[in-house]
């Protein structure tokens, strides 16, 4: 058998194109799993500034309802109606006497709604509904009263 000694080597190469599709394919789905996760978090609405405002009692049993600035109603992040509303709180305060209903309603949000949707509420849960607002600096109080 012959040697063939004076042939050049191949010369050794490293494919780099497969590696980045793949390092793109790991970073999408990174990307895409955080994007989930951000989706499971409440959802946002713009609340109302109020400077007389106390917080909550702490309560273990909350029943949150939201009304968004499209006027859809909420409940526990779940879209429903008005009827399916009267019928969760319903239930929700057969379960849970004690229970304290929430409601967090857009600024954006007619005036009309939210009576509406407060008091559905208050026919289910009597004084166990709060309006959810968020705290005024005291600055902004004090230039209010001005």
């Amino acid at each position: 058998m012959k040697i063939n000694l004076h042939s050049p080597p191949e010369e050794v190469q490293i494919q780099i194109i497969p590696l980045i599709d793949v390092v793109f394919c790991v970073l999408t789905f990174f990307i895409l799993a955080a994007l989930q996760f951000t989706r499971q978090q409440a959802i946002s609405v713009d609340l109302p500034k109020a400077s007389t405002g106390t917080a909550a009692p702490q309560v273990q049993q909350m029943l949150i309802v939201t009304l968004d600035s499209n006027g859809r109603t909420y409940v526990e992040k779940q879209p429903v109606t008005l009827d399916q509303l009267y019928q969760d709180a319903q239930s929700y305060h057969q379960t849970n006497p004690s229970g304290l209903m929430v409601l967090n309603a857009s600024r954006s949000i007619s005036y009309n709604q939210v009576v509406q949707v407060l008091d559905l509420l208050r026919q289910v849960g009597g004084d166990r509904v709060a309006l959810s607002t968020l705290p005024a600096s005291s600055a902004q109080a004090v230039d209010s009263k001005r």
